[in-house]
């Protein structure tokens, strides 16, 4: 048999993660979210339910986010593939002149 307090604090933050969810399509992370929470969230401490669990929500996606890419990550990804292409070009380039230049010696 369940423990009805139990069930009630689970329902409470299922309610308040789920309130300020804003990632549709990714039910998959909410529950990931969900299980964050339950594991970290100690209502006996905190006398603002809604306040703590929103800030484990934000704590749950900060940690989510950290490997994330910026604009400026793809922005350099991007300048340093552009700049691989014109060093390789650059060699193709060059390549092509020396064989040229050794067959007109030859």
């Amino acid at each position: 048999m369940s423990n009805r307090g139990t069930d009630d604090r689970t329902q409470r933050i299922v309610d308040a993660v789920t309130e300020v969810w804003k990632l549709p399509y990714r039910d998959d992370l909410l529950d990931d979210c969900l299980d964050f929470v339950e594991d970290n969230f100690d209502d006996y401490y905190y006398s603002s339910l809604d306040i703590e669990i929103k800030d484990l929500v934000i704590e749950y996606l900060s940690m989510k986010c950290a490997d994330a890419l910026s604009t400026a990550d793809l922005e350099d990804m991007a300048r340093a593939e552009e700049e691989t292409k014109i060093s390789s070009y650059q060699e193709a380039d060059q390549g092509v002149w020396q064989w040229a230049n050794r067959k007109r010696k030859n």
